[in-house]
């Protein structure tokens, strides 16, 4: 068997042998072939083929293919997360100003490595500031000056950084720790063997009694220095807060300060106690929303309100109502409850009202700045426009602080449908009022004053200025609000330029309403009275240029208006003809029917007789239908009549077996 397998095997080669010799002469009998099939043209006679250029398209792809792939950025961080981070990092902030404030320094408590030594790697990767003193050598001695020096200077550094804050305390450590391990790394590099290791060891062990002199000279000095440090970590405003629970609480937390630390510490609160942090943390935000506004409404109430700090406490109120639109609707709607009842409550008792407080004007501004006023039906926009509407129309003007606060209600009515142009007549009849007071009484004649202006009293002229030299002083200017609350203190030449300056406002309401209703159709008819009072009754002459430019102004924008409508005009008939005895002829084509005269006549007699014979019709078919309903409706009640005949036969059948047998037993009883 043994010889069998060693024999096969060389037949195997063999075979693989011959197989190999004749491929290769195969190959080389193919190459000689292949030089007489294969007919190559001389380089001579080849044409150069040119090749064709790409277009810009394949140009932009293959641009396209080496162009850098999108990488993925992190996700964003939902509104949950950025309340905890920030919720961390203002406690973080107060945990740092608590510490500077008692004065206790963290460094001093860090603990430092005891020695390091020649052959150590360096691989502890301390992440702290490292303030190990350092070796180094200058002409073969120890330098100990310059890193004390150096260590000086590094502490003067970060008493100055600690009161910034976190960001710039971070960028702040992280250069310091980069040049402790520059300093390292050199003081690595200065050690040459471990013998000058070893030297200065000996060297800094003897110069520690002197260290100790100096730490103990400096003392009363870092302790003067930590002095300013804890005022000024006091005086600093704290990084967390907790909501007010109380309005006098809220009050005293605002009080005394700047109205940029009165907003820095609302957003303080608004981050500490985000919605999504706790569970109570809504409610008590909403109790915040209501003490800001109540807190407003103080500000505006005061003898000199504030109206700056006002408009910037907007801002967070505008961020809370975002936040709890609800409850911030529910509290102006209680507040402009409680001031219309007020109204009601007034005009029942004196049969007049005055106008409200700075306070309920400002809520009014408020309302068009928190919601939106564009709406046809709004829970909260509707009722402040409802009671704008009743302050123009049922307060009397019987001063010039209630004409400015007509006027101001006036701008609010203008802001309010500035997108829905819906028209406001107690806008237009209080602007005719108020030209109205502004002339002498011989001249309010020949037109019509809606209340709660009236024709005679004495309550008229509240804006006619007589001076001439109060006319010719008079500069434009912007009537303030706070005014109100002062006028009784001011000059009569301020009164009358104030008096002049509602005047030019006035007129220039007048310009903006008639840009606002231009497109109603009965413009003309409404601005109508006070075109007729512009151009007819006020004096002009006598007003300032400035104000006469104002004038012109108004007047030019109601006359330029076109009409967008024609009036009605009863339609022209032809003349009835006198009768005439000529007789009529008609065409007869065939005999019994006649044919009309025009086209439109035949067609429309064919509609008639068309329209007669559906009506026939559709007649019948109804006729039909009505029959098989009264034939359907009396097959069933037959069978309900026939029913309840049989039922009644059943009873009556069994009441008479039942009279039966009861005889029966009757006699049986009677026998015995």
């Amino acid at each position: 068997m043994i010889a069998k397998s060693k024999q096969e095997k060389q037949e195997r080669q063999t075979r693989r042998e011959n197989a190999l010799e004749l491929t290769e002469k195969l190959d080389k009998d193919w190459k000689e072939i292949q030089t007489l099939i294969a007919h190559k043209t001389p380089k001579s006679e080849r044409k150069e083929v040119e090749k064709p250029k790409p277009d810009e398209y394949d140009m932009i792809v293959r641009e396209l293919g080496f162009e850098m792939k999108a990488k993925p950025s992190e996700r964003l961080k939902t509104e949950e997360e950025l309340a905890k981070e920030e919720q961390a990092r203002l406690q973080k902030l107060e945990a740092d100003r608590l510490r500077r404030m008692h004065g206790i320094d963290e460094e001093a408590n860090k603990k430092r490595p005891s020695h390091m030594s020649a052959d150590d790697l360096a691989d502890g990767f301390i992440l702290d500031k490292d303030d190990r003193r350092l070796l180094s050598y200058k002409d073969g001695k120890i330098n100990i000056e310059n890193e004390e020096e150096k260590e000086e200077e590094e502490g003067e550094e970060d008493e100055e950084g600690e009161g910034k804050e976190e960001d710039n305390e971070n960028e702040e450590e992280s250069q310091e720790e980069s040049a402790s391990e520059d300093e390292e790394n050199g003081a690595a590099d200065s050690h040459s063997d471990l013998e000058s290791d070893l030297d200065s060891e000996e060297e800094t062990a003897g110069n520690e009694e002197e260290k100790k002199h100096k730490a103990n000279e400096n003392e009363p000095q870092n302790v003067e220095k930590l002095d300013p440090k804890r005022e000024a970590a006091k005086s600093e405003l704290p990084y967390t807060f907790a909501v007010p629970e109380s309005y006098e609480t809220f009050k005293s937390l605002l009080a005394g300060r700047t109205i940029e630390q009165q907003l820095i510490i609302l957003e303080r609160i608004q981050k500490c106690n985000h919605p999504s942090l706790a569970v109570g943390n809504k409610a008590k935000l909403e109790k915040l929303l209501g003490f800001l506004l109540e807190y407003i409404g103080e500000l505006a109430t005061l003898d000199l309100p504030e109206l700056r700090t006002i408009d910037k406490l907007v801002l967070p109120l505008y961020n809370l109502c975002q936040m709890f639109p609800e409850a911030a609707s529910d509290s102006i709607k209680f507040i402009l409850r409680d001031a219309a009842h007020d109204l009601e409550e007034v005009i029942e008792v004196k049969g007049r009202a005055t106008f409200p407080g700075l306070d309920t004007l400002i809520y009014l501004k408020i309302v068009s700045l928190l919601f939106p006023t564009s709406d046809f039906w709004h829970p909260v926009v509707t009722p402040a426009f409802m009671y704008m509407s009743q302050l123009l129309t049922k307060c009397r003007i019987t001063t010039l602080q209630d004409v400015i606060k007509g006027l101001f209600v006036c701008c609010l009515f203008l802001e309010y449908v500035s997108l829905s142009r819906r028209f406001v007549p107690e806008l237009i009849n209080f602007l005719l009022g108020v030209l109205h007071i502004s002339l002498p009484k011989n001249q309010a004649q020949g037109y019509t004053v809606v209340h709660p202006f009236t024709p005679v009293g004495k309550n008229l002229e509240l804006l006619l200025v007589c001076d001439k030299e109060d006319l010719k002083s008079w500069e434009k200017q912007n009537v303030p609000l706070s005014i109100v609350t002062r006028l009784k203190e001011t000059s009569r030449t301020e009164i009358n330029h104030t008096r002049l300056s509602c005047l030019a406002l006035c007129f220039d309401l007048i310009k903006k309403c008639a840009a606002l209703y231009e497109s109603l159709s009965s413009f003309h008819e409404i601005m109508h009275p006070v075109r007729m009072l512009l151009t007819q009754h006020v004096p002009v002459n006598e007003y300032p240029e400035k104000l006469q430019e104002w004038y012109h102004s108004a007047l030019k924008e109601l006359e330029n208006k076109v009409k967008h409508y024609t009036p009605l005009i009863c339609e022209k008939k032809k003349p009835v003809p006198l009768k005439q005895y000529t007789p009529k002829t008609v065409k007869v084509l065939e005999f019994g029917k006649k044919q009309a005269g025009s086209k439109k006549e035949q067609e429309r007699k064919q509609l008639i007789q068309r329209h007669k014979r559906e009506l026939k019709g559709a007649i019948r078919e109804i006729r039909k239908d009505n029959q098989y309903l009264a034939r359907m409706q009396l097959s069933e009640t037959m069978e309900r009549d026939s029913a309840r005949k049989r039922k009644v036969k059943e009873l009556l059948g069994s009441l008479a077996t039942q009279e039966g047998e009861w005889k029966a037993m009757k006699r049986k009883k009677w026998k015995n």
